[in-house]
């Protein structure tokens, strides 16, 4: 009875031990090399052999593995769930992420089930490590592996492990993507990179020689916008009027019809924006300036208004004439701090004169919690009661209300830039205002999927709504311009693009600067072949992938 008993519960432990691996295994299947799945499975048999003979009883195996049980299956389910390992990327959103986006993570993603099915496992896991008797794992005695079974399965593992050394890459790559070393791996190297990044230490600041053309007072103001998605703005034709304001200005402002971000991540996207390195150099190049040293060099009087997490301040490196910073620092998320606060500051700067003045906004738009993003007053869709950001206990995840608070935060950024257009309005000198966000999002009830940052290409996440609005000084006087926006408003613009076109429009030249990349040129090509960047992993974007398909079946057709 009692061999019975330590049997069974050798066999589930062993079970819950060996179910990160083998899922992982499993769900690289077709994904990564069979040298690589083999690898993983080679080295979690390596592990166990180093664990065992530090533990040298069953009952300490079993204790000892507990921790690494528990953060393999983390790295399993995320492997699994998204066929990358996690790597800086996912440290980078753990860094940035704050208790309100945990809360909104929890509400969006259900996972309360999940941690209540991990805290029954624990429980179990424990439970059944303890009752195990001090039997040794590597005596003569017959048993569960004993002397004789650890021979053979190491004698077993001979030839395997030469088949995967034969290919140096694949054996890393299976190295790197075991649960447990895996995990060793994201703590000892991505975090500490993640951080550094973070704190952005790692800048390397190098003057670009910029120079502007012309002369004069101009006022040129960016907005970067956040969770912004394309089909919820209604001028773009969505059923609900959520943008009444710009909705007057279609024949005013340079709509921008297929404006892409390039990342669905605001620790991606905003740099991209900020500094012109695409996605593809984005993990490589070193962050060397920005849009504000460029402004500077040129003789700008600049500033920069922050509603938003300054950890991208930091890590793209501003340092402003004038800034303004939330009043909740570190921890805008959690707070309901509203973009009309920067109002004050923003009416302030744009009234300057006696120099060409170079205005940044970054803002909160409809970031997650939707309806922490706007006052009350513009509670003009859904129910009048306060949206249950736990709203993952409500029938069907309260999807229609999640919908209902995120068209009131679009509407309360109508409200916004409204005011921000209307102040510049009144400027007699050349303005220009450009809206560019960082990324989309998915709303469940529309698109299936909620929020934005995973690993894979879902087209609401990277459709964004983007215009420049133009006064009339700026158009008397750089015709040329408006007409390239006109011309070019219905081709693919990437966040990339942006550096480019809002250091054009100030009429800035640097060595190197390359024309192409601005879309307020007539020089301006789509960047159309570059790939995304989807939670850290660059991903084609399916349409582009459709088409050229298409194009290459017709070029062999008879």
């Amino acid at each position: 009875m009692a061999n019975r008993l330590f049997y069974c519960c050798f066999a589930l432990l062993a079970a819950l031990c060996a179910a990160p691996v083998l899922a992982t295994a499993i769900g690289l299947i077709g994904r990564q090399s069979t040298r690589t799945i083999v690898t993983i499975l080679l080295v979690s048999i390596l592990i166990a052999f180093l664990i065992a003979g530090l533990t040298r009883t069953w009952r300490r195996f079993f204790l000892f593995c507990f921790p690494l049980v528990l953060v393999s299956s983390a790295f399993a389910a995320y492997t699994v769930s998204f066929g990358v390992r996690p790597s800086r990327s996912l440290a980078l959103v753990l860094l940035t992420t704050s208790w309100e986006e945990v809360v909104g993570f929890v509400s969006l993603y259900q996972v309360p089930t999940l941690i209540l099915v991990m805290l029954a496992l624990v429980t179990v896991y424990l439970l059944l490590a303890l009752r195990l008797p001090r039997m040794q794992i590597f005596s003569g005695k017959p048993g569960v592996l004993g002397m004789t079974g650890s021979r053979a399965l190491l004698l077993a593992s001979l030839p395997l492990t030469a088949y995967v050394a034969s290919n140096p890459a694949d054996l890393i790559d299976g190295i790197a993507t075991n649960p447990v070393t895996g995990s060793v791996l994201f703590f000892a190297v991505d975090a500490p990179l993640a951080y550094a990044s973070w704190k952005g230490t790692q800048l390397q600041r190098v003057p670009y020689g910029a120079r502007r053309s012309g002369g004069g007072e101009e006022v040129h103001i960016l907005v970067v916008g956040e969770s912004a998605r394309r089909d919820s703005w209604s001028v773009y034709g969505y059923g609900r009027s959520t943008t009444p304001y710009l909705d007057q200005l279609k024949n005013e402002a340079i709509f921008l019809q297929d404006a892409i971000a390039d990342a669905n991540l605001t620790f991606w996207s905003v740099p991209i924006i900020l500094t012109g390195i695409t996605p593809e150099q984005f993990t490589t190049a070193p962050i060397r300036g920005n849009i504000v040293d460029l402004a500077k060099e040129a003789g700008y009087s600049t500033t920069w208004l922050i509603n938003q997490d300054i950890a991208m301040t930091k890590y793209v490196g501003i340092h402003a004439d004038h800034m303004t910073f939330p009043p909740a620092g570190n921890n805008v998320f959690d707070v309901k701090s509203l973009d009309g606060a920067l109002l004050p500051a923003f009416s302030k700067e744009i009234a300057r004169a006696g120099a060409p003045r170079f205005i940044g906004i970054h803002v909160m738009g409809s970031h997650w919690v939707y309806d922490r993003r706007y006052p009350a007053s513009f509670r003009r869709f859904g129910a009048a009661s306060h949206f249950n950001d736990m709203a993952t206990f409500s029938p069907g995840n309260n999807s229609a209300g999640m919908m209902d608070a995120y068209d009131n935060s679009v509407a309360y950024t109508d409200w916004f830039l409204h005011q921000l257009i209307e102040h510049a309005r009144a400027v007699q000198v050349p303005v220009t205002l450009t809206f560019f966000p960082d990324h989309g999002e998915d709303v469940g009830l529309l698109d299936g999927t909620v929020g934005h940052g995973a690993p894979t290409y879902t087209r609401h996440a990277f459709e964004i709504p983007a215009f420049v609005w133009v006064n009339d000084a700026f158009r008397r006087a750089h015709s040329e311009k408006v007409t390239a926006m006109q011309a070019n408003a219905s081709k693919e613009i990437r966040s990339h693009d942006v550096f480019g076109t809002v250091a054009d429009l100030m009429g800035i030249s640097w060595p190197g600067a390359n024309p192409g990349r601005s879309f307020a040129s007539d020089k301006f090509v789509p960047d159309t072949g570059m790939q995304h960047c989807a939670g850290g992993q660059l991903v084609p974007r399916p349409q582009r992938q459709a088409e050229a398909a298409a194009i290459a079946t017709q070029s062999h057709a008879p």
